[in-house]
This record gives C-alpha cells, sequence and structure tokens, in this order.
C-alpha cells in the first residue's frame, strides 16, 4: 500500500438463487469453453476448471488491450475502465424443480443465461486499463476447425488495475481462486464518495438488514457482501465504519463513519454468486431397475467427485469427467439387500451428460439413454462415433446428441456406446429392451438430419418430433430409426416392449396433425384440435418393423395433458402416466381416492394413470391429487397387473390411503414423493402415501418385482429423509443426494418340495431380510431356531436343500 492512500476492497461471492429456465438445451448444457485455455497445463487433454486461479486475459489479445475477459465456471466477465459487464450462467440440478413438466426438471435446458453490467458513473474516461503480474504460461484457443477463428499466446495476469476511475481513486482486480475481488485504492483527501456503482440490466438493488447490497435479476439473486473498510496508519489496521448506501433503484455507493482523511481507506465488498455445482452436492437418481435376483439398478446425474460409501472393483469410468450443469450420467448397481454397492461408473466426458432411462436384460447388462454435450463421450462399437453438429462461437459448446450404451453385468466395460443423432437438439428419454436383446429408445429431436431407417415418418415436420429408434443386439445397426410427429412440438417420454416385439410410446405434442390412426380413442388435439397452444398426453404403438401403426391417439381434455412413462403387461396392455390439468379429461373414480380441487379449477394438474388395451381402447383412465400441482413421473406394473405410481406433490392433502412404516399420511415439505399402488383391474388403492422430509423431494422412477415390492427412487434436499437402520448411506452428504427405497407389499412365500432323497426350501430372492426358521413343536411356548444350512441364491431364488428325517419339523420366514 502506498503511503498516504486509503482503500476500499469488495469481493464478488457467488450466490445465484432460483433462474427460470427458457433457453433450449443446447445453448445450456455443460462449459469447457477452452480448448486448454490455461497457463502451463500439463497432462490429460481434459481437465476441471474447479481447481484453477482467476486469472485476466486481453481482450483483444494483446498486453495493452482496453479491456481484460477472465472467466469462471459458470461466468464470463469483461473488465473496461468505466465498468464490468457480466455473463451469467444458472444451472437448475439439485435445487428445487416446481414445473410438472418432466423436461423443465430434470433435462440438460437445467440452465439459462443473464447479463448485467456494473458502471462506475461519472467516473474518469480516461482511466487507463492494465494486466498486472503475467502469469507464466499463455492462453490457446483452438476452436473448430478454421485456423483463422484460433487464437494463440495470449498472455494472462494475475491482477486489472484501471488507474484514476476517480480523481485520486485507483481500482484493482484479481481473484481469489474462482471468485473475483476488486480494490479501490483512495488517495489522502480524495473523496470516496464519488464511487458510483451503477448497474444495468437488473431489476432492484436493495440492501440486507446484514449490509449486504442484494441485487435482484428477475428470479436470480445476487448478493455483494458487506464491505470491509480500514486504514493502515503507521503500519495498524484500525477499521472504519460504513457501508453501503443506494442512490436509487439501481445505483449504489457507499456510507463512511469517520476516518482519517490523511492515511489510505480500504474498502472491500464481495460481489457474489452459486450455481449449486462443484463438490459433492447434486446427484439425481432418474431411472430404477430390479433384477431377478433383487439387485437394484440406478441412473442418473451426478456433479459428485467421490461416493460414500465407494464401489469395489475396476468401473467403466472411475472419475468423472466434466460437466458443470449436470456433470456427469452414472450407473450404480446394489446387492439386494440395499446395502452393498456393487458397483458404481461415470459415464461421461468433458461436458454434461445425463442418464435419463435404464434397462437390464436377462444376463445384467445395462442399457442406458439420456444426452451428452460431451464430444468426448465414451464410445466403443458406435454406430455413430463422432457427436453431430458444430460448437458455438461462444462456450465451444456442442448441440446436445442423444446417446445409447450397454454396460457389462460388473459395470467394468462398455458393450457398445453410440450418438445417436442430427446436427441439433436430440435428447434420448427412455429406453426398452426385448426378449431378442434390441434396444429400442424414443425421445424428441430437433434436427433435419436425424438418422432414419426403415421409417415410418422420414423427415422432421415440425419444430421437434418425437423420434423412434430400435437398435439391433450388441449394438451393431439400426433395425428401424423414424421421426413421429406434427407441425408443433412433440416430445417422447416413455418406451416399453410387448413380449411380441411391438413397441408403446408415451409423450406430448401441441400438434393438431399428430400422425392419429383411424378410429383412435381421442382423433383431435384437446377433444376439438381448436387450440394448438395447448398440449396433450398421446400413445402409440409401433409394429415390429418400425413402419406400421396398431394404435396411435390423443389422451386428455380441454387443457394441457402431458404423458410421462409408459409400461406393459404380460396381455400386452399399455399403462400411462403423467400430469393433466383438464377437468374434462374422461376418467374414473374407480380407486377410491378422492379428485383434488385441482380437478376443477383448471389451474393446478393432477396426476393421472390411464390403462389401454393392445389395441388402444381406453379401459380406465384415474386422476388424481390435491389441491396444489401432482404430476405422475413414473408407473411400474408387476406380473398380477398391479400399477405402481410415483410422483411429486406439493399438496398438503393428497389422498392417503393405508400408509405404513417410513410412509407418511401427511405432507413433511413443500415438494413430496407420492407412491400410490392400484390392485388389478381397477380394483381398490393397496396404498398411497407420502415419502419425504423435511426439505424438498422429488419421486422421478420406480420398478417393481415379481413379489410386487417397489422400488423408487428420485432426489432429496431432505437431511430426515426416512431412513431404516443400517442403510447404504445414512446422512445427506450434499447439496441434493439421490435416494432408493424399496416397499413390501406382501410376505414371501416358502414353497418346499421333494428333492432326490431330501427336500428342498426356496424363497424369492427380493427377500433378503427374511430369516429360515424352524420349530419341532407348535404347542405353546413355540421355539424357533434358524436352520444352519445357509441359501443359496441362484435364478431368482433363495435354496435350502435338507436330509428328510422321521421328526416332525415346520419351518418359517421370519424377518427379524
Amino acid at each position: 500500500m502506498i503511503p498516504g492512500m486509503r482503500n476500499i476492497r469488495c469481493t464478488v461471492p457467488k450466490s445465484i438463487a432460483s433462474l427460470a429456465s427458457a433457453l433450449a438445451i443446447v445453448t445450456l448444457s455443460g462449459t469447457y469453453a477452452l480448448a486448454e485455455a490455461v497457463p502451463a497445463v500439463h497432462g490429460p487433454a481434459v481437465v476441471s476448471r474447479a481447481g484453477w486461479p482467476l486469472f485476466f486475459e486481453p481482450g483483444a489479445g494483446s498486453a495493452d488491450s482496453s479491456n481484460y475477459i477472465a472467466r469462471g465456471l459458470n461466468y464470463q466477465l469483461r473488465i473496461s475502465g468505466s465498468g464490468v459487464e457480466f455473463m451469467l450462467r444458472k444451472a437448475s440440478a439439485g435445487l428445487m424443480p416446481h414445473s410438472v413438466r418432466r423436461e423443465e426438471n430434470i433435462q440438460a435446458r437445467a440452465a439459462d443465461f443473464r447479463s448485467m453490467r456494473m458502471n462506475f458513473d461519472s467516473a474518469q474516461a480516461a482511466g487507463a486499463v492494465a494486466g498486472v503480474g503475467q502469469l507464466e504460461g499463455k492462453v490457446n484457443y483452438l476452436l473448430g476447425n478454421n485456423p483463422e477463428w484460433w487464437r494463440t499466446e495470449v498472455p494472462v495476469f494475475a491482477q486489472v488495475r484501471v488507474s484514476s476511475l476517480y480523481p485520486g481513486i485507483d481500482l484493482v482486480y484479481y481473484g481469489n481462486h474462482q471468485q473475483l475481488e476488486y480494490d479501490f485504492t483512495i488517495a489522502p483527501q480524495a473523496d470516496a464518495h464519488a464511487i458510483k456503482m451503477r448497474f444495468e440490466g437488473v431489476d432492484k438493488l436493495t440492501i440486507a438488514p446484514t449490509g449486504e447490497l442484494v441485487i435482484k435479476l428477475g428470479d436470480l439473486e445476487l448478493r455483494q457482501h458487506t464491505p470491509v473498510i480500514y486504514q493502515v496508519i503507521r503500519g495498524v489496521r484500525h477499521e472504519v465504519s460504513g457501508g453501503y448506501s443506494l442512490v436509487d433503484s439501481r445505483t449504489a455507493g457507499f456510507k463512511l463513519g469517520p476516518y482519517d482523511r490523511e492515511w489510505p481507506l480500504v474498502i472491500d465488498p464481495v460481489f457474489s454468486y452459486s450455481t449449486y455445482f462443484g463438490g459433492n452436492a447434486g446427484d439425481t437418481g432418474l431411472a430404477i431397475k430390479v433384477d431377478k435376483n433383487g439387485a437394484v439398478y440406478l441412473a442418473g446425474e451426478t456433479l459428485s467427485t467421490q461416493f460414500l460409501p465407494a464401489a469395489t472393483g475396476s468401473p467403466v469410468q472411475s472419475q468423472m469427467h466434466g460437466g458443470f450443469n449436470t456433470g456427469d450420467a452414472f450407473v450404480a448397481k446394489l446387492d439386494n439387500t440395499g446395502s452393498k454397492l456393487i458397483y458404481f461408473t461415470y459415464l461421461g466426458g468433458a461436458g454434461d451428460d445425463g442418464a435419463y432411462d435404464l434397462a437390464i436384460d436377462g444376463l445384467g447388462n445395462a442399457f442406458v439413454t439420456g444426452f451428452t454435450v460431451s464430444p468426448d463421450f465414451p464410445m466403443r462399437n458406435a454406430i455413430y462415433p463422432r457427436i453431430s453438429g458444430q460448437p458455438d462461437n461462444t462456450f465451444n459448446l456442442y448441440p446436445v446428441d442423444a446417446f445409447v450404451a450397454e454396460l457389462n453385468t460388473n459395470g467394468t466395460a462398455l458393450v457398445y456406446s453410440t450418438y445417436l443423432g442430427g446436427s441439433d437438439r436430440d435428447v434420448g428419454s427412455a429406453i426398452a429392451l426385448d426378449s431378442a436383446g434390441n434396444t429400442y429408445v424414443t425421445g424428441y429431436t430437433f434436427s433435419t438430419n436425424f438418422p432414419v431407417y426403415n421409417a415410418l415418418q422420414g423427415t422432421l415436420a415440425g419444430n421437434d418430433d418425437v423420434f423412434v429408434t430400435k437398435i439391433a443386439a450388441g449394438g451393431s445397426n439400426l433395425v428401424y430409426s423414424t421421426y413421429f410427429g406434427g407441425v408443433f412440438i412433440d416430445e417422447g417420454e416413455g418406451i416399453a416392449v410387448d413380449s411380441a416385439g411391438y413397441a408403446c410410446i408415451s409423450g406430448y405434442t401441441a400438434s393438431t396433425n399428430f400422425p392419429i390412426t383411424l378410429g383412435a380413442a381421442q382423433t383431435n388435439l384437446n377433444g376439438s384440435g381448436a387450440a394448438i397452444s395447448v398440449y396433450d398426453a398421446f400413445a402409440a404403438k409401433f409394429s415390429p418393423n418400425g413402419q406400421g401403426l396398431v394404435y396411435s391417439t390423443y389422451l386428455g381434455g380441454s387443457q394441457n395433458d402431458y404423458g410421462y412413462r409408459v409400461a406393459v403387461d404380460a396381455s400386452g396392455n399399455a399403462y400411462l402416466t403423467g400430469a393433466t390439468q383438464s377437468s374434462d379429461m374422461p376418467h374414473q373414480d374407480v380407486f377410491g381416492l378422492t379428485l383434488g380441487e385441482n380437478g376443477t379449477n383448471a389451474v393446478n394438474f393432477d396426476a393421472f394413470m390411464t390403462k389401454l388395451s393392445p389395441a388402444g381402447v381406453p379401459l380406465y383412465t384415474a386422476q388424481f391429487g390435491g389441491t396444489a400441482n401432482d404430476s405422475g413421473w413414473d408407473l411400474a406394473v408387476d406380473p398380477s397387473g398391479r400399477v405402481f405410481v410415483v410422483g411429486i406433490t406439493l399438496s398438503t392433502n393428497f389422498p392417503v390411503a393405508n400408509a405404513f412404516d417410513l410412509f407418511r399420511a401427511t405432507n413433511s415439505g413443500a415438494n413430496d414423493i407420492f407412491v400410490v399402488a392400484f390392485n388389478t383391474n381397477a380394483g381398490p388403492v393397496l396404498y398411497s402415501a407420502y415419502l419425504g422430509g423435511e426439505g424438498n423431494d422429488y419421486g422421478y422412477a420406480i420398478a417393481v418385482d415379481s413379489e410386487a415390492n417397489a422400488y423408487i427412487s428420485g432426489m432429496t434436499l431432505s437431511t430426515r429423509f426416512p431412513v431404516t437402520a443400517g442403510p447404504l448411506n445414512g446422512a445427506l452428504t450434499g447439496s441434493s443426494d439421490a435416494f432408493v427405497a424399496k416397499a413390501r407389499l406382501f410376505d414371501p412365500m416358502l414353497t418346499v418340495r421333494q428333492s432326490g432323497t431330501g427336500f428342498e426350501l426356496t424363497w424369492p430372492a427380493t427377500a433378503p431380510d427374511y430369516q429360515l426358521q424352524s420349530t419341532t413343536n407348535l404347542a405353546p411356548p413355540q421355539v424357533w431356531t434358524a436352520v444352519s444350512q445357509p441359501a443359496v441364491l441362484a435364478n431368482g431364488q433363495y435354496l435350502v436343500d435338507l436330509a428328510t428325517t422321521n421328526s416332525l419339523t415346520v419351518f418359517r420366514l421370519f424377518r427379524p
């Protein structure tokens, strides 16, 4: 510090509240914007920017530039003599989604951009800007395949100084890790009150009771921390009282208490924002499946760099590779007790990636689909080995591509992995398998050159269309791939395959000319076809070769209706869930659930579940919910035709029946999970209840096994999410965690049969928490002892072989 000078220091913190996403996901996904823009970085080409110090580079590529640029994880700023221009990027993963639209809660679109500028009113135009403290190394931009766009050997600096911003006042910008800080240096007798910071592109400035400067940008909130003001007089630091003052709704200055005007003054405010990303904070389970042995498979998105507990073995990808909005996709497998992690693997590249759906075959191979913006997403035996489209010039982001991948049984290798898309945005929403190992994928595409083969519809009909793609076993080639849609928005959300290879598709559409079959249950959008701004759910069934439709129908009423997941039973009936805003959506109160008031006021949403015959004839629709928004997200059907639905509710009066154990009869937080189990053939509800803690909880996925046990996954922000004793992980370890829960409906059945000279006892592999016990006397007091012979787990059953004796012995399964 120069003797006789006063200073004011400011810091730019990281606190972005909620910003509604309105941009296309192709613009919003990950940010590895620099090809290698780091000083003296050696080693792997894919590196994380999270640990780099903030540095400044000349905007024009030379050391005497009139402006300097700095980049952080989710911002870019440009410094000039008159102020700072900010481009902020905010993603919503791990926050608190409120929309009933599935894609507005989980997809890579979960980010938005907002620009603002901090100008210094009445500053001297002659203020000189210069980089200070040149760092070792250079920055190189090698973007695209045109060398004319490249910039090389760009110097970088530790600080940027603006001299004579005001008379006697200099300004220095510098970095504290990824946080911007700046100091005003005020000469003796100079007037600190001359500093006026005017914020353009903001809605309002306020001063919080804690002294922070609060900057509102719509739903976005930035907080500039209370300034630290001090003087150093003869080597001793003296604090000076003061803080921000408001000149008007968009201009702030400083108010100062008494200080010695002959000595330096330092004002140190902090300008902050947060992306809710980084560290072990954001994990979301978006798909769940269970195999015949009761092992659970989970897929979703993660921003965490480590998991507790860690899995053993050699996963496909042991470390997160990048992405700041959704991070990497992940696939995990837990044993049938839910207490041991068999494998966990990241799946992604340097950009943002996410797994939206998961399927498993009889051998335990896992098939996943989702989205990626990573040009280095792991590929193997790929039909399309390169990401489609061209990166943009600002952030070097590629358009989103769908991907399809198969992992082997222990998660150590890819059987195949391929991109699937065209030059625009493409997202894989759902995946299914048939008994021959063929893979079926649906989603939506904005690309005019999405790969088509043996197509029912060969060209893009509107803004975006559903796509349906069938891939041969082993990922060797396409069996068929087709667009499916009309002139407006059409999005595929669910796919299921029956035993004959017919693919049932669900989703939603705003197209009045959506391809509907003759004699369909509903032939017009919204019942009339008059409105084009309102969505209907749809259901369609494709022939095994993809070139014929068994049926295609709208499903809905006069307001918005969204179809999400679909499932099929052994008879080929299709079951669809989603959200409806229509009070006139045809439905029956056959399940004993009370219809919420939102079913009649056309403002909020109810969940719904519809059953269609193999020919597409609606057999029934249940509409259920409370007085706030309720949305069904996923469903599963057991071998007896019981239907299990999971979703999200904001209602405090969601209909509850037979709540038990960890289920609850009341809403524990703002957003809670709901789980409803419907009996076979429109019978009464088996149970309907809330699941969640004191925070926001989201139910995104459900699976069911042969014993009617429901497996539920999603995301929780609750520190008191209900858990059982001895869980895999008993506490929230980040800002949000995925969760896995299992709800048993019935006790397992014990079977006894003769085997050679002895006999064998068997029970389902999905009941590992039960103990085989025996007694030789049923008279009271009964004494039961554990059978010492260990059970063998194979082919979906526990088996115990015992020798025949001449004494009477009774066996039972007991849950301690």
